[in-house]
């Protein structure tokens, strides 16, 4: 088989494997060196290719008899086999080791040390598609007529190959944003079933999208002459819908409508009733064979959910499932980044099936939950909740509890919106994760801006200008979505903080105006009012308006329904306010009580630097060193908290040696550090307080200017 480099998608890499089997052709074993091992006798060498296609598991000798001498007695064909294997390995002796594992029951080629053709093509994705040349030549073409056993066998071992490459041929069309390639593996795809629907589907469409109406017309002549030479074949109803959507020279002008737009009809708990629909991945760019009109018209591309009311046993919890099930879909509507599907709960939740059957609805993740009650007299009731993914088969990515009295909900002494936004920001970092290999390029504006939240909750500082190329990006692609503008406004937040050159008052700036967008395309979710409010504490004009956001945030929380009480949205208000009105050991206190809460969220995480900075402020100076201890060996490259750190330290006054280190490391971060820069940072605090920073920066060996 040939490899095809590919520069663009692909590194060729050096086989450095010791036996390397071509089955395709003419068949060949080759050593390291070149030099030829292959068999001379056809048993021999069927022996060989039967190891070489058994998917590196040992294969029984029983089965290898039962392949090469199928009309033989079974004693015969087994003594039969013990010499064909003794000239086997005789024929590879040259490579010096043993390549074949030699079992008494069973043989098993070494995948370490052995290559396959065959097997290059049988492992190949949607991503490694354009590395791997496709074979012109038969597998094993010439072990025919060996046995009649081994003849099916390699019919089935063909069709095997074939419907793979064909599988992965039709996933690539679906998959694929680069227009040259969807067309290149379409074609690819053809020469395996020239009915093949998908592949025509893929050319015509990609015509349609081009504006090349003539070749969109033609290529739907070719289909159809292909057909007619197939007695009994009809189109499917997506094909027959593309074809009427083609447009002639009166309507040439106008958008094209998607010929394959899913669509939820209502739901039925029989599996077989289900219509499945395939909807664009969120992360990745749209697909060009999904996207036969313009792409400014179509609705941005969201993760989708599905909420279950949460299975109960005890009649006495009966009813809260509901109305539980209710808050959770709503704090999630306000997020504005999640579909969420109303789709019935099908008979079991926890069933088997479940996951896939909401999968084939449209849904990204299934949000379930039990509700139990208290074991005890007096004792909480408690709500589990998981995040199952649906594409994972319900693999679980996440899962909490919730306690609560038997009064309510309600009356908990802990929010739910904590666990909520856990919930939410770990569905965030788990498509992130899902992602990961894929280029920069692949990715949806929201595929980018959550990998820059991944690249931002490292912490490090030289990770920015990616973060900020990444986000630039999303957020030109997606103007209309509030959770990038979130995100953007968020890493120049971060980035601000660590920032003291000359680029801090565009970052800040850049990210003002994010926070604004995000504001306005999500009224109703309060955290994003909160860093309004932060940042215009920073600016000294801009202190009255910052506390009228802030105090309008909590009243909103405030006047919402009593399980808002005591949330992260209202304790980092309360933060906000603290810091604006002086009160800086009550902020400190309310950034403890934040601290202590059980559903650490990843943007807690990635606001731990800033709680280091009120703690300070807070004079709480063992809490810092404690956290700056553990930041300094998670996140080595955060020049902010190292600061906060090194003050505590010089504060305290019991760690020279420490301190001296941390000055060290925080200085090869930010050779160019001085007192005033730092200090700048504190725009929001009392004349006296700058000067103890002052003081203490000093005393630590920062340069003043």
């Amino acid at each position: 088989m040939k490899i095809v480099d590919s520069v663009s998608h692909h590194v060729r890499e050096t086989d450095p494997t010791l036996l390397r089997l071509k089955l395709f052709g003419q068949m060949e074993a080759k050593t390291l060196t070149g030099e030829s091992v292959l068999p001379v006798g056809s048993k021999t060498r069927a022996l060989l290719a039967i190891l070489a296609l058994s998917d590196r598991k040992p294969v029984l000798r029983s089965r290898l008899a039962e392949l090469l001498w199928s009309k033989r007695p079974e004693d015969l064909a087994r003594a039969s086999l013990r010499q064909e294997i003794h000239r086997l390995l005789d024929a590879l002796s040259p490579i010096g080791v043993e390549v074949i594992d030699v079992q008494r029951h069973s043989l098993a080629l070494k995948s370490a040390l052995t290559s396959v053709d065959a097997e290059k093509l049988l492992t190949v994705s949607v991503r490694t598609i354009d590395a791997v040349a496709f074979p012109e030549e038969p597998l094993l073409g010439e072990l025919a007529g060996v046995d009649p056993a081994l003849d099916d066998w390699l019919v089935q071992q063909r069709r095997r190959l074939s419907a793979h490459l064909q599988n992965v041929c039709e996933s690539a069309v679906q998959e694929l944003t680069d227009s040259d390639r969807v067309e290149a593996t379409a074609e690819r795809l053809l020469k395996f079933d020239g009915l093949n629907e998908i592949a025509w589907r893929a050319r015509i469409q990609l015509a349609l999208h081009r504006g090349d109406y003539g070749r969109a017309v033609s290529l739907s002549d070719q289909m159809a002459r292909v057909v007619e030479d197939v007695e009994g074949h009809v189109l499917s109803p997506a094909t027959q819908k593309l074809l009427a959507s083609i447009p002639d020279e009166h309507t040439a002008g106008e958008p094209v409508q998607d010929a394959v737009q899913p669509a939820l009809s209502g739901s039925n708990s029989e599996v077989t009733s289900l219509v499945s629909v395939r909807r664009p991945d969120p992360m990745l760019a749209l697909p060009l064979h999904y996207a036969a009109q313009h792409s400014s018209s179509m609705e941005p591309q969201k993760i989708a959910l599905v909420f279950l009311a949460p299975s109960c046993t005890d009649e006495t919890l009966l009813g809260y499932r509901q109305s539980l099930r209710d808050q959770l879909e709503l704090m999630f509507v306000n997020m504005g980044t999640f579909d969420i599907l109303s789709i019935a709960d099908i008979s079991s939740p926890d069933s088997v099936n479940a996951p896939s059957i909401y999968q084939s609805l449209g849904a990204d993740y299934v949000i379930s939950g039990s509700l139990r009650a208290g074991q005890e007299d007096g004792a909480d009731n408690r709500l589990i909740l998981r995040v199952l993914d649906a594409r994972r088969g319900g693999v679980i990515i996440w899962g909490t509890h919730f306690d609560f009295p038997s009064s309510g909900p309600d009356e908990a002494t802990n929010s739910i919106v904590a666990p909520m936004q856990a919930m939410q920001w770990s569905i965030f970092v788990a498509e992130a994760r899902r992602i990961a290999a894929r280029s920069d390029a692949e990715l949806s504006a929201l595929g980018m801006a959550l990998r820059a939240f991944m690249l931002l909750l490292r912490h490090d500082c030289t990770l920015f200008d990616r973060i900020g190329f990444l986000l630039e990006r999303a957020v030109d692609l997606g103007k209309d979505d509030g959770a990038i503008a979130l995100i953007d406004a968020l890493y120049c937040y971060i980035r601000f903080l660590n920032e003291w050159g000359i680029q801090a008052e565009s970052v800040f700036a850049r990210g003002l105006k994010s926070v604004r967008v995000a504001v306005s395309l999500m009224p109703d979710l309060h955290a994003v009012e909160v860093l309004l409010a932060a940042y215009l504490m920073y600016e000294p004009g801009s202190h009255e308006a910052a506390v009228s956001v802030a105090r309008s945030a909590a009243e909103d929380i405030s006047s919402n329904d009593s399980h808002h009480k005591n949330s992260p949205d209202l304790r980092m208000v309360e933060i906000v306010l603290n810091l604006l009105c002086g009160e800086m050991k009550s902020a400190a206190g309310n950034v403890k009580k934040l601290l202590e809460n059980g559903y650490r969220s990843q943007l807690l995480e990635l606001l731990r630097p800033v709680f280091m900075m009120i703690l300070l402020l807070g004079e709480d100076y063992q809490k810092v060193i404690s956290m700056g201890r553990l930041a300094s060996g998670l996140y080595p490259s955060c020049p902010s908290s190292l600061v906060y750190y090194l003050v505590s330290l010089i504060e305290v006054n019991d760690f020279p040696e420490e301190a001296q280190q941390v000055r060290r490391h925080l200085l090869r971060l930010a050779p160019d550090l001085t007192v005033s820069k730092v200090v700048s940072r504190f725009p929001f605090v009392e004349t006296a307080q700058r000067t103890r920073l002052t003081e203490a920066l000093f005393k630590a060996g920062i340069a003043g200017e």
